[in-house]
């Protein structure tokens, strides 16, 4: 079963001419603001080409407020310009874009209480190379997911298989299970379009997925032995209409009545954030409602000073769907000046709530005495802008994490392909930089500070955040399937750079957090991914935990490595009975490899109503604990 778009909603094209050329006769008040209203014709069109019209008029009259009249409008990609997109931590190619906000200076949208519901593969917003942005008072949702969900009916031990009740557009082909996207329906596309579909991802083959609790909408309890976001695909056979068997490469099978989920293939799954903010300054988001997006549901890179409030990543309330955004809520990569994020609801996410991170480029070799080859890793970072002329990085031993050079200025940098540049810095780098070391950015390094937030209900974690800025996380609510807060940094998989310098966690609550399984885990886990650490260095520095209440099942609350100046101060710890502890840690507070540590006056209330001495424990020689 595949889901089209019928050819009721889509205008023709003589149609999309009338309505231009009535454009042109169009007036709008003059640096004031555009009502949508007097640029389309009924509600229920495609407004993609009207948003475009808008959009450009603003522009050539100096309008900075385009203003909508509550009501649900429908976007669709035919219509749309595209643009070639290189997204961090996404997928690259042509997106279709419905609300081009490009080389702006100043524009407020207004979308008064509407709902704005996408079809297919089209990205609502692309703000770029503009500043002084505003979006606000809107939902943004798609009419079909880029995600499978089915209800498991039934449950074969003996087989080590289970039978779906598919809920949303698929086909089986080949012996595998495929979700299938919106398209355009067109007398061309029902008679060749199968074999260009499969091409373009409008199906994607099921390979990661998770198993969903429908009585607490969250992941089940210990979903890592039942699914897996790795790189297994499923064999998978049709019983009957809208029933599907899947075979499980999983240790344990899921329980009857949760729900199946997955959104596709592994680097090939994160094909339409919900807004892309790229090259741009002073962004302001408040009271938008994300309902779901294939991939974040915010992406930002090399921008300065965003505001989000009231920004929320959300299930719709009437939906029926379990599952928002199929990757990150917000994610921030290479940015500079401040984020702030207030009074923010974060639920139901395939990823984490809130990911800031710079990136390191891998040395690939060194072809002068001061010039690297180097390299990205990870294929969602290919054609990342690493950097510019006159910014400021250093190079850091990839054994180590610690820095090899003092600051360098680059005073080139010519790409060659969408991995390879070339970076010449001002100084000599002789007999310094080996292959595979890295390149970090010192330039965007942003201060942040994330305050009255919920986090609930999602796969992964809470907050990841890695910046040499000043960070301050304070009275935010966590119930996340993996760690609340993760600092940490690696040259492994995704390479993200930014050792912390000042960061303050406060007045937080977190409650029965870690749930999912999988490896070591803890509620506040400080982890920067060191293959070989140096006796008295250290990764991170300043980071001051007290006054937080952690409300859990299991033992592990607090795990750190690797820091210069750690204070762990006037927490609480209640006990829970809401799942069996499955940590691998017993100590409450574990820390590592540390010095200057301070652990005082943190109480656990335990399931008889005492209160205790938190444990903890502090390993290795380097580490030392500060009595005060």
């Amino acid at each position: 079963m595949i889901l089209t778009t019928t050819s009721s909603a889509l205008r023709s094209v003589t149609l999309v001419l009338l309505l231009m050329m009535w454009f042109a006769q169009c007036s709008a008040p003059e640096n004031t603001e555009i009502n949508v209203a007097d640029f389309y014709t009924e509600q229920g069109q495609d407004m993609t080409p009207v948003l475009s019209r808008v959009l450009e008029y603003a522009k050539s009259k100096g309008v900075k407020r385009v203003v909508f009249p509550k009501g649900t409008y429908h976007f669709y990609p035919t219509y749309a310009r595209d643009y070639y997109c290189t997204i961090a931590n996404n997928d690259n190619g042509n997106r279709r874009v419905a609300f081009p906000v490009i080389d702006f200076s100043g524009m407020e949208i207004d979308g008064g209480g509407s709902d704005f519901v996408f079809h297919g593969r089209v990205m609502p917003f692309l703000i770029k190379n503009s500043k002084e942005v505003v979006l606000k008072n809107f939902t943004i949702d798609w009419q079909v997911p880029f995600a499978l969900e089915g209800k498991v009916v039934d449950v074969d031990a003996k087989a080590h298989s289970f039978d779906i009740s598919i809920l949303t557009p698929y086909e089986v082909r080949d012996g595998h299970l495929y979700h299938c996207i919106e398209y355009e329906d067109s007398e061309y596309e029902r008679t060749y379009g199968d074999k260009f579909r499969r091409a373009e991802s409008v199906c994607n083959i099921i390979g990661q997925n998770i198993i969903w609790d429908p009585n607490t909408m969250a992941p089940v309890f210990n979903a890592d032995k039942m699914s897996g976001l790795n790189y297994k695909l499923l064999r998978a056979e049709e019983i009957r209409a809208g029933i599907v068997r899947i075979y499980s490469p999983y240790e344990e099978l899921p329980p009857v009545n949760t729900i199946f989920y997955s959104k596709g293939e592994y680097i090939a799954n994160r094909l339409c954030p919900g807004i892309r903010v790229v090259e741009s300054s002073n962004v302001n988001l408040s009271s938008v409602d994300v309902y779901h997006a294939g991939a974040m549901g915010l992406i930002a890179e090399r921008s300065e000073d965003i505001f989000l409030d009231r920004f929320n990543i959300r299930l719709e309330p009437e939906g029926g769907r379990y599952v928002s955004t199929t990757a990150d809520a917000t994610h921030f990569t290479h940015c500079k000046g401040r984020i702030e994020i207030r009074n923010c609801t974060f639920e139901n996410m395939m990823d984490d709530a809130v990911n800031v991170h710079g990136v390191y480029m891998r040395v690939k070799g060194v072809i002068g005495e001061n010039t690297l080859a180097c390299e990205t890793y990870h294929p969602h970072q290919k054609d990342l802008i690493f950097g510019k002329v006159g910014e400021t990085v250093r190079i850091v031993d990839k054994e180590t994490l610690q820095p090899k050079t003092g600051e360098l200025i680059l005073k080139s940098v010519d790409r060659l392909n969408e991995k390879v540049v070339i970076l010449t810095f001002n100084q000599s780098i002789k007999n310094i930089a080996k292959q595979g070391d890295g390149v970090e950015n010192l330039t965007w390094s942003p201060t942040v500070l994330l305050e009255n937030n919920k986090v609930r209900n999602n796969r992964a974690r809470g907050f990841l955040i890695a910046t040499a800025g000043k960070v301050e996380v304070k009275n935010n609510y966590f119930s996340t399937q993996k760690a609340g807060i993760r600092l940490t940094s690696d040259m492994r998989l995704w390479n993200e750079s930014g050792a912390l310098s000042d960061v303050l966690i406060e007045g937080n609550t977190f409650e029965d957090c870690v749930f999912g399984g999988g490896g070591e885990q803890s509620v506040i886990l400080i982890d920067p991914e060191i293959s070989s650490p140096e006796n008295e260095k250290f990764f991170h520095r300043n980071i001051t935990i007290r006054n937080n209440t952690f409300k859990t099942f299991d033992s592990a609350v607090i795990f750190a490595r690797s820091v210069d100046g750690l204070n762990i101060i006037a927490n609480k710890v209640i006990q829970t009975t809401t799942y069996p502890s499955i940590a691998h840690r017993k100590k409450q507070i574990t820390v590592e490899t540390s010095r200057q540590v301070r652990i005082e006056n943190n109480v656990f209330k335990t399931l008889d109503g005492q209160l205790i001495e938190v444990s903890f424990e502090i390993n290795q020689s380097q580490s030392e604990l500060t009595e005060e």
